[in-house]
């Protein structure tokens, strides 16, 4: 059902709260290893008033009026029959003491923080010990490094950091504003901090979160024809988004029991605290720490549903490990996957824990589907076997960090319904958001009606019988089936016909005038008349200024409303830069120049609309307010350009080479009298106007030429 837009405002300004908040609190600890404290501190919350509610409707249910947990005694509270009742229920017990809200009050005063959090959590964990919860809470705080140096150097100054992320997340409104709502509040916060930090994190971000659109995809087509899902699982199950996105569209929520493995620490922690933000019982989730593909935690187990994004292309055991060609799991292909690919380890892995009746939906990376060796034999098995139900080719660019086009395996057992596959090319269902694509609520519902329909649709999907994939080697490619369709550009000759003759005419006349400058700057006129008004105006030379005197400079915020800038657009750099520079583009609407914070190894640029803060991957350089009748910013533009090399010399060395405003600030810059720069912004101009024109004139000529082509050849 679409949100309504109330809520769907409500959700955005939250988001908002919730990243400056993230965004302010960060220092000298990387972003995505700092989540750790805001998700942690966001779960030490929910599980806090997850508790004290509970209490206290108890007490209401009981007949007690005004009665608040969080203001009882610890001495009161320490009944164990209490204690007992409480773990039964919730998987954990919180003294009074020490609850979020009592110990965020006090942070601030409190001089032994760091000592107060790591009893509070060690308290947290020992309340289940002896417990059915204790694996599901053992550990959860354990990122949460109270000690942490990269806080701050002194015990006091972590302490403050730490007092800050409290009082933050204290401040923070996730009941009222989604109090008419059915949504989800701490877990809808918590997925979109995860999407943030991975988006920042890139690559490295991308292995633990699965865009939403991609989860609602996998969800959607593993519970087709499964009306009451019992179990879900993800043996790469990361921070748990895949298997809550199942729950979200499940119809008997409180009888799903969710399974899943994770090789990481950090992320298997996260996918706990996931659940628990979710409102799942700690005795429905069956989250394990290992490696799956050799020490597998839940064999013998068969699930209704599996919807996974395993880590692509990743080096395993293999054949090196001679026990694993007798694995249950490996075993029936006849052969492993290879040592450096464990894509088809998974799923095998995950076929042999498919129930009968059940679906997977799995993302893989696309070589699966084509390469030779080991891969071709297990992709026999699965054919042979009527394993494969459908393969979906995916758009290019949807997950962080990963701008393949990557695709989807559906498998199923007796459930399938026919002896073919369903070849479905969705590389073209998609909307470009800033530098990502996304696939929409209706792209989306194309892919899983399709799904469901399973016929031929021309230049869409493609059903193809299991002999036929077999006589075409095995090859599992969406193109080998699924033919592209070729759209051609609809040309209106004449009006080509005029735009180039109206820009020749144009083109003729801007060459006549540049001619004429590059006549003058040769026989030296122009450029004595330059010099002559700078040693009228500046009769002791061209003082230069450093950048930092002449503008502000500034990063993340640099532009806050949209109506600061005439149209609401400004570019901002949302990833990597132009291998060709560090300097980008000049504004002229803005009068902003953006600069990349990121080295010239990092990818290319994006430039997308925002209508409310600069990344913090580039910086926005202004006039300030008393220079910005001594500085043309489009001459500080061409200079910049002239002289990138010098951005790229103030860079710090090792790793990623970045460049901080200090550095920036202390670039030289000359500064001609208002005149002389007007005058070669003038020339300057003119030469990109040229270049501009006669680009578009071969754009034009190229269109020209493919009618007239088209037309001859007809035969």
């Amino acid at each position: 059902m679409a949100e309504n837009t109330t809520a769907q405002a409500q959700r955005e300004e939250l988001h908002k709260t919730i990243w400056s908040i993230a965004d302010s609190l960060r220092g000298a600890i990387d972003g995505w290893e700092f989540k750790s404290y805001i998700l942690c501190t966001i779960f030490y919350r929910y599980i806090s008033e997850n508790l004290c509610n509970y209490i206290n409707k108890l007490q209401e249910e009981a007949g007690v009026e005004g009665f608040n947990y969080a203001e009882f005694s610890d001495d009161e509270a320490s009944d164990e029959a209490i204690k007992d009742q409480m773990v039964q229920a919730k998987g954990y017990y919180i003294l009074p003491s020490q609850l979020f809200i009592n110990v965020a009050n006090n942070a601030t005063n409190d001089d032994n923080l760091n000592e107060t959090l790591s009893k509070v959590f060690t308290a947290i964990e020992a309340s289940a010990q002896g417990t059915p919860s204790e694996f599901a809470i053992r550990g959860l705080f354990s990122d949460f490094a109270v000690n942490n140096s990269q806080l701050g150097n002194s015990v006091s100054k972590r302490n403050d950091l730490i007092a800050k992320v409290l009082v933050s997340i204290r401040d923070l409104d996730l009941a009222s504003a989604f109090e008419e709502n059915s949504i989800d509040a701490f877990g809808d916060a918590y997925e979109f901090l995860m999407k943030m930090y991975a988006s920042g994190a890139g690559k490295s971000g991308g292995e633990f979160f699965t865009p939403q659109e991609v989860s609602e995809i996998l969800a959607r087509i593993a519970m087709q024809g499964q009306p009451n899902v019992k179990s879900v699982y993800d043996p790469a199950c990361g921070s748990g988004s895949l298997l809550l996105k199942v729950a979200k569209l499940a119809t008997n929520k409180d009888n799903l029991h969710f399974y899943g493995q994770e090789i990481n620490p950090t992320t298997y922690n996260l996918c706990r605290i996931n659940m628990f933000l979710h409102n799942v019982n700690y005795a429905n989730f069956h989250i394990e720490l290992e490696d799956t593909l050799t020490k597998p935690q839940h064999l013998g187990e068969l699930f209704d549903c599996i919807v996974s994004n395993p880590p692509y292309s990743i080096p395993w055991e293999g054949d090196a490990n001679a026990l694993l060609i007798n694995d249950d799991r490996y075993a029936p292909a006849g052969v492993l996957a290879p040592k450096t690919k464990a894509d088809l380890a998974f799923t095998m892995h995950m076929l042999y824990h498919l129930a009968e009746t059940g679906t997977a939906a799995i993302v893989e990376f696309p070589g699966v589907l084509y390469r030779g060796g080991a891969e071709k034999q297990i992709r026999k098995y699965l054919v042979d076997n009527n394993y494969v139900d459908a393969i979906i080719q995916l758009p290019a660019n949807l997950f962080f960090g990963v701008g393949i086009a990557t695709c989807i395996i559906v498998l199923k057992k007796s459930a399938k319904k026919d002896n073919s596959i369903l070849f479905l090319d969705a590389s073209n269902l998609f909307k470009k958001e800033g530098n990502k694509n996304r696939m929409m609520p209706e792209h989306q519902d194309a892919v899983a009606n399709a799904i469901g329909e399973r016929k031929d649709q021309e230049y869409f999907t493609k059903l193809v019988s299991c002999d036929d994939v077999a006589n075409n080697d095995y090859n599992l490619s969406v193109s080998s089936y699924v033919e592209n369709e070729v759209v051609k550009e609809e040309i209106d000759i004449d009006a080509v016909n005029a735009e180039i003759n109206d820009l020749m005419t144009k083109t003729v006349a801007l060459n006549d005038e540049i001619n004429k400058i590059i006549a003058s700057l040769q026989n030296p006129p122009t450029m004595n008349r330059i010099q002559e008004l700078i040693k009228e105006l500046c009769p002791n030379g061209v003082e230069c200024k450093k950048l930092g005197d002449l503008c502000k400079i500034s990063t993340g915020k640099g532009i806050t409303k949209k109506d600061e800038v005439e149209g609401g657009e400004y570019p901002i750099i949302s990833g990597g830069i132009n291998p060709m520079g560090f300097f980008h583009s000049c504004n002229r609407k803005a009068n902003t120049i953006t600069v990349s914070r990121v080295g010239a190894n990092a990818g290319f640029v994006n430039f997308i609309k925002r209508d409310f803060y600069l990344n913090d991957k580039c910086f926005s350089v202004v006039p300030s307010d008393t220079t910005a009748d001594m500085i043309n910013v489009i001459f500080l533009y061409y200079f910049l350009k002239y002289r990138e090399s010098i951005i790229s010399e103030l860079q710090s060395e090792g790793g990623v080479p970045t460049i901080n405003t200090q550095k920036l600030s202390s670039i030289e810059i000359p500064v001609p009298p208002l005149p002389v720069q007007t005058e070669i912004v003038r020339i300057l101009d003119k030469f990109v106007e040229q270049q501009e024109q006669l680009e578009k004139l071969i754009e034009l000529r190229t269109k020209q030429y493919e009618h007239y082509r088209d037309e001859m050849l007809k035969f």
